[in-house]
């Protein structure tokens, strides 16, 4: 099967590509790993050879591309859901709070969500919290139990892990191509105080 696509533009010219696809295919579903498709884009997000913008959008379009289950398998891919760009960060939003938007209304939207995920079970916002309630059910004790160990450093936190998979997503991301000038020092990787979004700042300058 072969499949063709015209791509306006502004000038009178015209680019034509095509597809080329195996007859047994026809009626599959084509994934972008299956098709490899998105490779070679080569996005800089260095906000140090770009401007912070420039470097931002690209950053959020490689960043709603590896969060498609579909293409590459990440730790963040089943509890984060999207990426946007919102007063120079970027910001990837946790499944649990998408929609509850800004400000002070969504801080407090975001708080009572907060509680309800506690009283579900032991970290439930986490990949691990949601794998033990999936075996053991729900468990208000258990959820504050673990809450209170986590707040005195007792256990370890969702969000102390989640700059080590934002990072390991970002390796990959540059492995195929995807990125390029992806420099560690070159960001901020934290999670908001309240809800489990992750944000990202750039860095313009390393610490004298």
């Amino acid at each position: 099967m072969m499949a063709k696509k015209k791509s306006t533009s502004t000038s009178d010219d015209e680019m034509e590509f095509s597809i080329g696809l195996p007859a047994e295919m026809d009626k599959e579903v084509i994934t972008a790993r299956k098709a490899g498709g998105l490779t070679d884009l080569d996005m800089s997000i260095s906000p140090r050879s770009n401007t912070p913008a420039i470097a931002l959008r690209n950053l959020a379009k490689a960043m709603n591309i590896a969060l498609k289950v579909d293409f590459i398998e990440t730790e963040l891919d089943r509890i984060y859901k999207v990426a946007r760009v919102h007063k120079g960060q970027l910001s990837l939003i946790h499944k649990d709070y998408i929609g509850l938007g800004d400000g002070l209304f969504a801080s407090v939207g975001k708080t009572i969500r907060s509680f309800r995920l506690t009283v579900k079970g032991p970290d439930a916002g986490s990949l691990e919290g949601e794998e033990w309630i999936a075996k053991h059910g729900e468990s208000s004790l258990s959820g504050i139990i673990n809450l209170v160990g986590r707040k005195l450093d007792l256990l370890q936190e969702f969000e102390d892990k989640v700059p080590h998979y934002v990072e390991q997503t970002l390796d990959r991301l540059e492995a195929k191509r995807i990125i390029t000038d992806w420099h560690r020092n070159e960001w901020k990787i934290e999670t908001t105080t309240i809800g489990l979004d992750v944000l990202m700042s750039p860095v313009l300058e390393d610490p004298v």
